[in-house]
């Protein structure tokens, strides 16, 4: 059956309607657009030392979805692009979506704890806020990566005077606290 629409009224959605064809959305099909995507964790606790930007060991995945997070301790070769450990490098040039959230866990205040977003061996992004025993943080950004060698890593920074805990958990979604990062691309470069 076509659908077709003759006044500016809008469909009732909870009727049933058979489409056929392709259903685009600006010009592409829907669905399956958002690839290269990821969502990785830590999937135990790990320490974060005072006063030192701490590369957090994402080493679970959720999913993968294009093979371009790397979840290993070593540097490696995915779909032709070089990963450092711990990284998500997409081999599709592009604007992506990245999103971290970080949590610091410890006995002692301190003056501020980051979750911080690197691309390519540096700060690109951070959230910061003071270290409250236990604090959580969520930074989502928008970043070109080209496709070829630009990677994204979280980072975990905290000044409490001693050495505080990232927490991890053996799957995700068992724990809101889990420290994780999530990545997908929106657009082509």
């Amino acid at each position: 059956m076509a659908l077709i629409k003759t006044r500016s009224r809008g469909i009732n959605l909870a009727d049933t309607f058979n489409f056929t064809g392709t259903l685009q959305q600006d010009g592409g099909s829907v669905g399956g657009g958002n690839t290269p995507s990821f969502l990785a964790y830590l999937t135990s606790n790990q320490s974060i030392a005072h006063n030192t930007n701490t590369h957090i060991h994402l080493n679970g995945e959720y999913f993968d979805t294009g093979g371009c997070y790397n979840n290993t301790g070593s540097t490696a070769t995915l779909n032709g692009v070089s990963a450092p450990l711990y990284s998500f490098a997409p081999n599709v040039a592009g604007k992506y979506f990245i999103g971290a959230k970080g949590r610091a866990d410890t006995s002692n205040d301190g003056t501020a704890t980051t979750t911080q977003l690197w691309k390519n061996g540096s700060i690109f992004a951070q959230v910061r806020d003071s270290l409250d025993n236990a604090e959580s943080m969520f930074i989502g950004i928008l970043i070109d990566l080209d496709g070829t060698d630009d990677y994204v890593q979280m980072y975990q920074y905290q000044n409490s005077g001693s050495g505080t805990v990232a927490n991890g958990t053996g799957t995700f979604g068992a724990d809101q606290t889990t420290s994780h990062m999530f990545g997908y691309l929106i657009s082509g470069a």
